[in-house]
């Protein structure tokens, strides 16, 4: 028993940490890293401003001064770098420098999966939302049969759900009423498909996730699924009625 309960206590610590599990660069090791990221970044940006029209980009700059926000406020934490002490780190720090380039990756991967011009119409693939969260969805027959992972804030707070929504496009719904005998309170996703993005609001969705975390965001499919990953969601789940 005092094994087990060391066990879980390590394993929640190494959870708490955000990237302090990381292997720690030198400063030359983190700033090229980031300088990296950066010109990826870039280049992204670039290319979207060319192929979105107008309007839709401009919508876009809000939400890219708001990521840039929270890429800062992620990386900059102590917390989320593994890093003592209280203070948010200068913008030179290697620590700093080293997070940020991971998030900065996967903002790359949101934005060039926004113009990319996906060969099948519908919404089967894995879609991110930039900012922790990862949802893998086959749609088919009238159902989304989806899987949602999302790690949030500098303390890392996680959560998963899997299940099938109703699918009427652009609309889907989700409900567990009924699935878990032991659970009293219904929880709730919709599915909104609308401009490249799937757009997710969850109610009554704490039972799945820790008290910081949260489904809700605008995806963006980043990447196709392989008939053995689609069967496997499939797999999950039964429609409920």
């Amino acid at each position: 028993m005092i094994l087990l309960l060391t066990c879980l206590l390590l394993a929640a610590a190494c959870a708490s940490t955000g990237h302090a599990q990381e292997k720690q660069l030198s400063a030359k090791e983190a700033k090229a890293l980031y300088e990296k990221a950066d010109r990826a970044l870039n280049e992204a940006w670039a290319a979207a401003k060319q192929k979105l029209p107008e309007a839709e980009f401009n919508k876009l700059k809000d939400d890219q001064r708001a990521w840039v926000e929270y890429r800062d406020y992620l990386a900059r934490s102590p917390m989320f770098t593994g890093v003592g002490g209280q203070d948010d780190l200068p913008l030179d720090a290697p620590e700093y420098l080293q997070a940020a380039a991971g998030l900065e990756d996967e903002r790359t991967e949101w934005l060039k999966g926004l113009i990319h011009e996906w060969k099948d119409e519908n919404l089967t693939g894995k879609w991110s939302d930039s900012r922790g969260g990862s949802v893998e969805v086959v749609e088919k027959d009238g159902h989304l049969y989806f899987s949602i992972s999302v790690v949030r804030g500098p303390t890392s707070h996680g959560g998963d759900i899997s299940g099938v929504a109703m699918w009427n496009s652009p609309i889907g719904w989700y409900s567990d009423k009924g699935l878990d005998k032991e659970k009293t309170d219904e929880t709730n996703l919709s599915f909104i498909w609308r401009d490249r993005k799937l757009e997710i609001t969850g109610a009554n969705t704490s039972y799945y996730h820790g008290a910081r975390a949260y489904f809700d965001g605008s995806y963006v499919k980043v990447k196709a699924l392989s008939a053995k990953e689609q069967a496997e969601i499939i797999q999950g789940p039964k429609p409920t009625k």
